[in-house]
């Protein structure tokens, strides 16, 4: 009798284990790219919040004269504009040391998800159980200004800056976790340009200021 109720734990031991494994399986294939996208949202609207903060932080009373140099003949008609660099490539680096430290206190931000969310039964959220994932921040922050011109009216534009912010982050929930890449663009400033701009700066592809314009420290 003793013989065969060790045999019976040992396999229920074994199936316990096999259904395990069968678990995990199907968290990594089929649930963990449905939980990568429900975090990938909830942490691009955390980060998004830091990053606007720590924008605020570093650049206050930031002008569009602080970012942009614009030269005109004696009749008023734009001859040249040019990205302040040295200004431009100071800013970027207090604006990413700042988010780097607002990040970094990211470490024990959890957020929850509830569990009818990844099989897609919104209706059922808030009576849901619910897991938690933690945020460590991952990977370095990188920063470039784009921008971009639009018509606003008769020898009107108006010329847009933005900072974007690419980082990564490792989201953390029970039996696993994913990297995940986040890529934001937040307004910093803009000004509505007033005269005739010459085309070969509104028909720039990606901008006054070009992808990599900024330089990264050593």
């Amino acid at each position: 009798m003793l013989f065969f109720l060790k045999r019976f734990v040992k396999i229920g031991l074994v199936v316990i284990i096999i259904f395990f494994l069968i678990f995990i399986i199907l968290i990594e294939t089929t649930l963990q790219p449905i939980l990568n996208d429900i975090c990938e949202v909830e942490v691009t609207g955390i980060l998004t919040t830091v990053i606007n903060k720590g924008i605020n932080q570093a650049n206050s009373g930031l002008s569009y004269n602080d970012m942009v140099r614009i030269q005109t003949n004696k009749q008023g008609h734009i001859i040249l504009m040019e990205p302040n660099l040295k200004f431009v490539n100071k800013l970027s680096s207090d604006i990413t040391l700042e988010i780097q430290r607002r990040l970094n206190n990211l470490t024990e931000q959890i957020i929850t998800i509830p569990i009818s969310q990844i099989f897609g039964v919104e209706i059922l959220s808030k009576f849901s159980p619910r897991i938690n994932a933690r945020i460590i921040p991952h990977g370095a922050i990188k920063t470039d200004v784009v921008d971009e011109f639009d018509s606003v009216g008769i020898n009107q534009t108006r010329h847009r800056l933005y900072l974007k912010v690419d980082t990564k982050v490792r989201v953390v929930v029970p039996l696993t976790g994913a990297e995940i890449a986040v890529s934001t663009q937040v307004p910093m400033t803009e000004a509505v340009i007033v005269g005739q701009v010459p085309q070969v700066y509104v028909g720039l592809e990606k901008g006054l200021f070009k992808e990599g314009i900024i330089k990264k420290k050593e």
